[in-house]
């Protein structure tokens, strides 16, 4: 499901399947959905997780995810904000690229 806020919606795919929609505002803007991932790798930071840890588990994470979606079982709300902090910390460690199968699409509003 595709949820649309007043500047249009955040799409994020993981192995070329539609897994979340997050809805864009001005106050949530791209920027805030970003920083949750850069957050994400921050927080870990300090738990004095190494960069490999949090690599494999933000993956392995986002491999649960998308098996739930192919599943077609149900995901919390919970688990979709983790995903969009998961996915974006491994864009931002450059593990995944945002390309035609990973990563996000921003689309406007309908007018």
């Amino acid at each position: 499901m595709i949820y649309n806020g007043s500047h249009g919606s955040l799409n994020l795919y993981y192995k070329g399947l539609l897994i979340s929609s997050f809805p864009l505002s001005k106050k949530k803007t791209f920027e805030t959905y970003q920083y949750q991932g850069e957050y994400l790798i921050l927080k870990s930071m300090r738990e004095n997780l190494k960069i490999k840890q949090m690599i494999f588990t933000f993956t392995h994470f986002c491999n649960m995810i998308h098996k739930r979606k192919l599943n077609k079982q149900p995901i919390r709300r919970s688990d979709h904000e983790m995903f969009i902090s998961c996915l974006f910390g491994l864009m931002k460690l450059k593990i995944i690229d945002n390309d035609d199968l990973n990563g996000y699409l921003i689309m406007p509003k309908k007018k």
